[in-house]
């Protein structure tokens, strides 16, 4: 029965649905007994119940063995105290309202469900629930829910709630254990959501939530494990019913047995975390070496240490405007970032990281390109230095946007298969140094401009791959810019380095656009500097000349390509100690062509560019040229010495052809021969000794004097005086040089055979 205020008895009706219609305010302990008994649900229609009547209901002796009781639409009134009690029977309150905030704490539920209900707050540390725990569809508190320590035994639903947490929390549930599901798909809190510790059997699902919080961090759950998937992306709804954070992630710490998803998500830092933020003092690195802590206020994911024993996806429109912390995260299957919207703390022009994830291991792929929603765009730096990824990494068609600084910091990064840099459109420096790429990197018609620049205003290279190792090829062609020139020193690509059609070392775009808004370019120290590189194939044939000079010193190569705009470089080329086996085009460049263009790249004589190509040529099985290239090495050397040298260098040039064409030597000496024959026949000589009567032959006279060592008869038997005798001194030293030379001639030829 039901009282009034004035206690006067008034008649009730059951309804036909078995509701209950009242017109008074209070109902009495009978009523709830007989509803808890028969187990039929209690609909009061707003009507007010006493909390000391509910709990003596639902801690008395005739609760055993009852049931359940299911209560509708009730105004709850006092303080429903059921601190250590033990309820031997499900409790279901739909749609009720509470006028203070329930007290749960320790209590032991055989089932319990709030579905609907609204609450000022709730107290149920230590909660015990053998199976679900409901808060749900409509569930609204406007104070903190506190669930500390609880162990439920089956799922927590927190689907379609509202959570109005005051003071800035809305759940409390540090070291909650759950044996099966935490749903929470499209809860909606304006305070945080406190999760650390926490054990989830299986999945947690906030698809769909839209989480609020004013203190700066919209969900923490350091720490914690799920035994399924943490699902925090695109609801069943509708493609734009997606996960938002107002406030940091906080999962640092966390396993996470199945995957990680986070695709279409928004995810912002909230007002209390920008607040924080403040422009770097003056000389203050605008990328900091060693980002902040977990405390970073910059973050608006915090994942450091997480373990994902599936896939990572960071993909599908999901969108940041603070740092994405994954150092030292262990992913088991795949990292996603396609269609990502990554903005760091101060966007693309200040300082800050889009996504930090020094020391990641990831044992399948990592994957930017675009899947459908477009490609990964990162305004801010994308660090992975010390990453591991196992599989291959396609990053094509990414946008990567850190002017003058480094947009993609990748130092000592390994991947297992394929690095996939295609079409990459980057504002800022790509650095790799001490990289480790498994099979190829391919940057095909990638841009880089706007590189990072050194203390004295030098841009530093757009591409560095200093000290690197790659398994097979480096391709850079198709369009390929590079504005600060590319770095490969002492990098070792055991298959080929490629560079077609491209532009090394210009600030300019070879198309600005009219927006584009007009600057001095900067100086660019090397378009390609490739000291020490070591390759099986190096092809440099870009499609202007180079910017600024091609440093090829110390490289070792096996086949070497090139093209007459690599010989126009602006500064020239460094070709010291450049170690290569052979040119792969030697019948279709002329000879005379290739050493104009090594004469004007060397000013300064050198003679090693000059042994390398007559090598190569060697090698080639062209001989002719082999000695073209080393008579000119010879010119050079000859031309740069004092007055006597190059007179010196001229006779040697035009008598024996440096000794490289013997046969000029020939020449010559049949030359002098007939020239002193000539001479002799006409100013014959008398002979010493009257008494022997020999008989002169001016032209064996020539050629026995012209010949050293040879002795045919005429030497020593006439007497030489005046003019003679100076010809005839002349012939001999002519003989020696000349037949000295075609010796030495004939010997490299025999050598050769």
């Amino acid at each position: 029965m039901i009282t009034t205020g004035r206690r006067a008895v008034i008649n009730i009706r059951r309804g036909v649905c078995g509701s209950w219609e009242a017109g008074a305010v209070v109902v009495d302990a009978a009523v709830l007994a007989d509803a808890l008994a028969t187990g039929r649900e209690l609909d009061l229609e707003g009507a007010s119940l006493s909390a000391t009547t509910l709990a003596a209901v639902l801690t008395g002796s005739t609760a055993s063995g009852a049931p359940a009781l299911t209560l509708r639409r009730a105004t709850i009134t006092g303080v429903l105290r059921l601190t250590g009690a033990e309820i031997g029977v499900p409790v279901e309150l739909r749609s009720c309202v509470f006028a203070q905030a329930p007290d749960l704490r320790m209590a032991q539920f055989t089932g319990l469900a709030l579905t609907g209900c609204r609450l000022p707050g709730l107290r149920a540390g230590n909660l015990r629930v053998a199976a679900d725990l409901l808060l749900d569809d409509g569930f609204t508190s406007h104070g903190p829910v506190h669930l500390a320590d609880a162990q439920i035994g089956g799922s927590l639903r927190l689907s379609g709630g509202r959570l109005r947490g005051a003071g800035g929390r809305a759940l409390i549930a540090d070291r909650i254990v759950v044996d099966g599901t935490l749903y929470a798909r499209r809860l909606r809190s304006s305070g945080e959501i406190r999760l650390p510790g926490a054990r989830i059997t299986g999945n947690l699902d906030l698809s769909g939530a839209d989480l609020n919080s004013p203190t700066g961090d919209a969900l923490d759950a350091t720490g914690i494990t799920v035994g399924g998937s943490l699902l925090a992306g695109r609801h069943d709804a509708g493609p734009d019913v997606a996960f938002c954070a107002a406030g940091r992630l906080m999962l640092a710490g966390a396993r996470v047995g199945g995957d990680l998803i986070f695709s279409g998500a928004r995810i912002e830092r909230g007002s209390a975390a920008m607040s924080v933020e403040s422009e770097p003092e003056p000389g203050e690195s605008r990328l900091p070496v060693v980002p902040g802590g977990i405390v970073d206020g910059t973050a608006c994911l915090v994942a450091d240490r997480v373990r994902v024993e599936g896939n990572l996806e960071l993909d599908d429109g999901v969108h940041t405007d603070g740092t994405v912390r994954l150092p030292n995260a262990v992913v088991g299957g795949y990292l996603r970032l396609s269609g990502a919207r990554l903005v760091g703390p101060m966007g693309a022009t200040g300082r800050g990281i889009a996504l930090l994830g020094d020391g990641m291991d990831v044992s399948g792929d990592l994957e930017g390109r675009d899947n459908g929603r477009g490609p990964l765009r990162c305004a801010g730096q994308l660090r992975l230095v010390d990453a591991h990824v196992r599989g291959s990494a396609s990053l094509t068609g990414i946008v990567l946007s850190t002017p003058r600084g480094y947009a993609l910091l990748a130092d000592r990064l390994r991947i297992g298969g394929e690095f996939y840099l295609r079409r990459l459109q980057c504002k800022g420096t790509v650095r790799l140094q001490n990289a480790e790429i498994g099979a190829t990197l391919d940057c095909t018609g990638a841009h880089l401009e706007q590189p990072r620049l050194r203390p004295n205003g030098d841009a530093r290279p757009s591409l560095d791959l200093r000290a690197a190792t790659v398994g097979k090829d480096v391709v850079c062609s198709e369009g390929f810019v590079a504005a600060g020139g590319v770095r490969l020193r002492r990098m070792e690509a055991r298959k080929s380095v490629q560079f077609v059609d491209v532009t090394l070392g210009t600030s300019e775009s070879p198309e600005p656009s009219e927006s584009q808004e007009a600057a001095e370019p900067d100086r660019v120290r090397y378009a390609l500097n490739a000291y020490g590189l070591v390759t099986g194939e190096l092809v440099v044939r870009p499609a202007r000349p180079p910017g600024a000079s091609v440093r090829l010193a110390q490289a070792q190569v096996g086949t070497f390509e090139d093209c007459p705009e690599l010989w126009r470089a602006v500064g020239g080329i460094d070709l010291d100690g450049f170690d290569y086996q052979k040119l792969n085009d030697t019948h279709v460049i002329d000879i005379r062509k290739r050493l104009s263009w090594l004469k004007q790249v060397i000013p300064d004589y050198a003679p090693g560019p000059y042994d390398q190509m007559a090598a190569a040529y060697r090698r080639a099985g062209d001989e002719a040229a082999s000695e073209r290239v080393l008579m000119e090495m010879q010119s050079r050397h000859y031309a740069e010495a004092g007055v006597a040298g190059r007179i010196w260098g001229v006779l040697q040039r035009w008598t024996v052809g440096f000794g490289y064409q013997p046969w000029l030597a020939v020449c010559w000496l049949a030359l002098f021969a007939v020239l002193g024959g000539a001479w002799f026949a006409t100013h014959v000589p008398p002979p010493v000794d009257n008494g022997q009567n020999p008989v002169f032959n001016p032209w064996i006279f020539a050629i026995d004097t012209l010949l050293p060592i040879v002795n045919l008869g005429q030497d020593g038997y006439w007497r030489l005086d005046g003019a003679s005798q100076w010809i005839a001194s002349l012939l001999i030293a002519l003989g020696w040089i000349l037949a000295t030379t075609a010796a030495a001639g004939a010997a490299r030829m025999l050598k050769r055979v």
